[in-house]
């Protein structure tokens, strides 16, 4: 299974132009890896407060580039920590590091 919706990236390369998708690709892939690196200082400290607002953040860039199933792991995270929010965080980690890894494959 995708990581990605298919056909709402089509939509975006259609809308933008291919050109333009690369550049925006480029930019998804660095900001999802600036996340994950704060989530996972986070996760090293055991320190939750930062956990909240990135995964927040988090959400609305997945949500932009159709990574539907990382989207809905960081907003469970973004409004309530559960008690194993370190598991539920390495999650997002993995799901957003996958999501980044299928829109590198997409021109």
């Amino acid at each position: 299974m995708g990581h990605l919706d298919q056909v709402y990236l089509k939509d975006i390369i259609s809308l933008v132009g291919a050109e333009q998708f690369v550049s925006l690709r480029e930019h998804f892939v660095r900001d999802c890896e600036q996340a994950m690196a704060v989530l996972q200082a986070a996760l090293d400290k055991g320190d939750d407060a930062p956990v909240l607002r990135q995964a927040h953040w988090l959400k609305g860039v997945l949500a932009q580039y159709g990574a539907r199933q990382a989207e809905q792991m960081a907003g469970h995270l973004a409004y309530d920590l559960p008690a194993d929010w370190p598991a539920r965080v390495r999650e997002l980690i993995e799901e957003t590091s996958r999501a980044c890894a299928e829109i590198r494959t997409i021109d």
